[in-house]
């Protein structure tokens, strides 16, 4: 028997499905069968009631040997047309067998069992599957014809699963036999300099049926990395056979559009990302010929994006635009500046491509301008009207063509396009220096970029700088960094800070590049003294070093400004920064301190963090043509003081006496400072000795009594959560209200409401001293006095129990105590629970003194 020319019956399913396989394709029928399947239906009897189900239906077991399969495998045979198969397989009417004996029902063959996996096993199925576990366990090595035999079982079994819906079950068994691993290994191992067989081909196809089915390749970045250096790393298309190569380019681009756009696992435009992102090194690339595979592989891509965005029919018949944010091409800008870089190559096939690319990707861009722009926006849609005009007309211009892109780019996409001219000005790029160069001065016209994007940009300058030579491009690069300390001065601080926290020589070269521009000096300072203020140096906090690397920076910088202008406006804020780190550095004992401050200091030597920050405060003084102050303070040996944990307040008040004396103006603009930031800021750490820094220059002062900004502070400091800055305001309180204590009383009266019991203490503190200077003052208030006393007397704080029954006894002795007799017999139980107390037994007599005598 011709087994070319059998056809076979096959029933998949016991209910629905019947399956007509001839030698070499696969045909499934719903029930009822169709006609022409019943003709070719050689040894078995016609259906007689279309409503029986198939398992009633007397077939032929089929015989389907391992030959045929394999032949199957091998080459596949066209289907015969309807007259052949009626000619090797005449019909057989019922009619003609009414008198024939009736025959007795022959046993119908089960369904076809199912391996571990889940896949039918049908021959050529099984016989697929043998193949691949046969060559996934097979430890000698495989010639090329086992090679090809693997790679089309691959392909069958992909089809078969597909029509079969087994996606799932093809999954696991792919997985489990590493199917894609053995294609990549197959294509690693081909030598690159020859085209000399089918097998890349078939493995191409075999990748492309892989693809279709849903979740078999979930890794394709590898995939694209083995395909691309297989085939894009080939020589020159004249020592190739022409016909195959132009079978596997075909069969490579039809690969990428399947994995891409049709059967893609995530969006559309992670599937690009990842391909472009393989490409793209290829095309700078020293080989003419793999220069212009990889770009031809982009202009086909891009063809098809541009195809895919167009506006597509909804189903009630109007359009709908293409939802571009489902689109994102996170390469775009990598991308741009890939291919006008190609243009500047001498082949005219890269540079056709390259051009034709960069036409796609504009309608790209442009329509998701579009859809980015709001209805209102006359403006944006004027623009998008005439640059829709302009890629109709198009230009062969490069600089016109990045002009045009710059346009609609986003500030990340722009970036990427800068750091990609970076490379290409390195010495060791194939890409036209001049080119990349001319291509980063454009970018930089009219670009404000986020503070991410200039951290990115200084990094890349920082490590490419050393491997450019060539003059145009180390004067854009000289170029970049005035303009990014005029448009994004904190950011641009915070990234050389972030390229070396030490301040290294090659970071430093690039400082100096920054500071060129005068106007950008006092904004790059300010960024430095807020990342002084985050912390003391000696916590760890989410900045890490950079409160250190400020400080260092500091230092250097005030090395580099000296005895200009601009170090005496700074002056003021820098000094008292460094002077609040200085006393803020945790507690030193007097050993710690002598050594910081005894050992010989070296900029490029390793030291403390406490010192650096001296050593710029010395640097301040001596650049802002403080003399007399630096020179007092060494004489005094006051920065060690200042180190000292126990020392450090008594300095402060040295250090506001040499100020007067060496320093007027100086002294004013730094107190005019201090009040600023006692007054409109929240301090935190810095707080406590803001404030007495602040209250020893006030005291230094004198004439106390119409400071009003003082009065504010005070009063504001008074309900602090800390202990030191209450006693510091109450003590400027005491000194601007001397001999006026009575105006006190209404703040007193709030104090004493306070949740905060330190609050309370020093109202009551304030209330003796009002009580016993200006007595007559608290008659009018002495009902409201006694019930805000009373109401401490069972508090927790010991403390504030003792000093309210001691106010509370003083009121009683007042005059105008008969105004107290409710409160009074009210305070009699508290007073006779808390006489167990172990309190100081004044409290405890004084009270019961006053109850006795109001009695």
């Amino acid at each position: 028997m011709n087994y070319n020319e059998m056809p076979i019956v096959i029933i998949d399913s016991p209910a629905q499905t019947v399956e007509l396989m001839w030698v070499g394709q696969r045909v499934t029928v719903g029930r009822p069968p169709a006609p022409h399947v019943q003709r070719c239906w050689r040894c078995a009897p016609h259906f007689a009631d279309d409503s029986r189900p198939a398992m009633q239906t007397q077939v032929k077991p089929p015989r389907f040997s391992v030959l045929v399969a394999a032949q199957v495998m091998a080459d596949p045979q066209p289907q015969p047309s309807s007259s052949a198969m009626e000619e090797k397989n005449p019909s057989c009417p019922m009619e003609d067998k009414k008198d024939d004996p009736p025959q007795e029902p022959r046993a119908v063959p089960p369904a076809p069992p199912l391996d571990p996996s889940g896949l039918p096993m049908c021959a050529v199925g099984r016989y697929a599957m043998d193949n691949i576990e046969a060559f996934a366990r097979s430890t000698e090595p495989q010639n090329e014809e086992q090679k090809i035999k693997f790679l089309r079982s691959v392909r069958a079994l992909c089809d078969s699963a597909a029509a079969g819906n087994k996606a799932q079950e093809l999954r696991v068994f792919c997985r489990r036999n590493e199917v894609a691993e053995n294609i990549m290994v197959l294509l690693a191992e081909e030598p690159r300099g020859k085209l000399s067989s089918e097998l890349w081909l078939q493995a191409i196809d075999s990748i492309t049926a892989l693809s279709k089915v849903d979740g078999v390749l979930e890794e394709k970045i590898p995939l694209y990395i083995v395909c691309f250096r297989s085939i894009l790393l080939l020589p020159s298309e004249q020592d190739l056979d022409t016909k195959l190569y132009s079978k596997i380019l075909m069969a490579l681009d039809e690969m990428l559009h399947t994995l891409v756009f049709i059967h893609h696992n995530a969006s559309i435009g992670e599937e690009l990302k990842n391909v472009f992102q393989v490409l793209m090194p290829f095309t700078s690339l020293q080989s003419a010929a793999a220069r212009e595979r990889a770009v031809g592989r982009i202009w086909k891509l891009t063809h098809s994006l541009v195809l895919h965005c167009q506006e597509t029919p909804h189903h009630s018949g109007q359009s709908r635009p293409v939802p571009y944010d489902q689109l994102c091409l996170p390469v775009l800008g990598q991308l741009v500046g890939t291919l006008i870089l190609c243009c500047a190559f001498q082949e005219e096939k890269t540079h056709h491509c390259a051009l034709g690319a960069l036409h796609h990707l504009y309608t790209f861009i442009l329509g998701r301008s579009r859809w980015e722009a709001q209805p209102d926006e006359k403006e944006k849609q004027e623009q998008w009207k005439d640059d829709h005009e302009f890629s109709l007309s198009w230009s062969t211009n490069t600089t016109v063509i990045l002009l045009r892109f710059a346009k609609h780019f986003h500030s990340s996409e722009r970036t990427d396009l800068i750091l990609l001219a970076l490379q290409g000005m390195r010495d060791c790029s194939n890409h036209n220096t001049q080119v990349a160069s001319t291509l980063m001065a454009v970018l930089m016209v009219d670009f404000n970029p986020m503070p991410n994007d200039v951290q990115r940009i200084v990094a890349a300058i920082h490590r490419s700088r050393k491997l450019i030579t060539e003059e145009q491009a180390l004067r854009t690069i000289r170029g970049t960094f005035p303009w990014l300390a005029t448009t994004s001065p904190r950011a641009l601080t915070l990234s050389l800070l972030h390229c070396s926290p030490t301040c290294e020589k090659d970071i430093w070269e690039l400082w100096e590049l920054a500071l060129s521009s005068v106007d950008v000096v006092p904004k790059m300072v300010q960024e430095l003294l807020r990342l002084l203020e985050i912390s003391p140096l000696g916590q760890e906090t989410k900045a890490g070093v950079l409160p250190l690397a400020a400080a260092t920076a500091l230092h250097k910088l005030l090395r580099y400004l000296q005895h200009s202008p601009q170090v005496r406006l700074l002056f003021p804020e820098l000094f008292v920064a460094l002077v609040i780190q200085v006393v803020s550095s945790g507690e030193l004992g007097q050993l710690q301190v002598t050594t910081i401050m005894k050992d010989p200091f070296s900029p490029s030597a390793p030291t403390s963090t406490i010192r650096m920050v001296v050593e710029a405060a010395r640097s301040l003084m001596w650049g802002a043509d403080m003399d007399g102050l630096a020179t007092s303070m060494e004489t005094n040996d006051l920065w060690a003081r200042l180190l000292g944990a126990a020392t450090w307040r008594s300095s402060m008040k040295s250090l506001a006496k040499m100020m007067l004396k060496s320093c007027r103006g100086q002294r004013g603009r730094t107190f005019s400072h201090l009040q600023k930031l006692l007054q409109f800021h929240q301090l935190q750490w810095r707080e406590v000795p803001a404030l007495t820094f602040y209250t020893e220059l006030w005291s230094c002062q004198g004439q106390h009594k119409n400071n009003s900004r003082a009065r504010r502070i005070f009063r504001k400091y008074i309900r602090s959560r800390k202990a030191e800055s209450r006693e510091l305001a109450l003590r400027g309180l005491r000194d601007l209200y001397c001999g006026r204590m009575q105006l006190l009383l209404p703040d007193v009266l709030l104090w004493l409401q306070d949740i905060q019991a330190g609050v309370r203490l020093q109202a009551m503190r304030l209330l003796r001293d009002i009580a016993a200077q200006h007595p007559a003052s608290i008659r009018a208030v002495i009902g409201q006095l006694a019930v805000h006393l009373l109401s401490c007397f069972n508090e927790d704080n010991a403390e504030l129990r003792c000093r309210s029954m001691e106010l509370f006894a003083l009121l009683l002795e007042a005059q105008g105590r008969k105004q107290l007799l409710p409160q009074a017999k009210m305070s009699l139980l508290p007073l006779f629970i808390h006489m167990n107390e172990d309190i100081p037994n004044v409290a405890q007599v004084g009270a019961a003194r006053g109850v006795t005598k109001s009695a």
